[in-house]
């Protein structure tokens, strides 16, 4: 017997809700991080979609590194400086959620498929706001890795 699952779109904009509720949309920035060989890319465009479907504005931008002082110059500062109200910016990359640069993002998530799932990163994992398994991406899950 084959299981439901949520589309794509509505486990994103769930995942935009939450953000909404606990850090608000006020030029807030978002960090997605993830398993090598993940789309990030389309995980940070799902999630604008998601922000759009709550009628926020949002954006995605790509992480031109790993480095905190490149990320908060050449993206968070411009973004949080360059307009005012209600505004996401997603920022997808490789790294961003490293210990350097975790407090550059109001909000994060780390993102992760079955194949590859014994070389977690638990530290990442946990400083993550969110984890999201994309082993199926039509059907992406939330996962919920609390320790109780």
């Amino acid at each position: 017997m084959a299981r439901w699952a949520p589309q794509e779109t509505d486990t994103m904009a769930a995942i935009a809700a939450e953000v909404i509720a606990q850090v608000g949309t006020n030029r807030t920035v978002v960090g997605i991080d993830g398993q090598d060989g993940v789309d990030l890319e389309r995980v940070a465009s799902g999630l604008v979609d998601g922000f759009q479907q709550h009628g926020v504005s949002a954006m995605a931008a790509a992480a031109p590194s790993g480095d905190a002082d490149e990320l908060r110059s050449g993206l968070v500062a411009p973004f949080r400086s360059t307009g005012e109200g209600p505004g996401v910016l997603v920022v997808h990359g490789h790294g961003v959620l490293a210990h350097g640069t975790r407090a550059l993002w109001r909000w994060s998530m780390w993102v992760e498929q079955e194949s590859g799932r014994l070389e977690r990163r638990a530290d990442v994992k946990i400083a993550a706001s969110a984890v999201l398994d994309v082993t199926d991406p039509e059907h992406p899950r939330r996962e919920w890795n609390d320790a109780c």
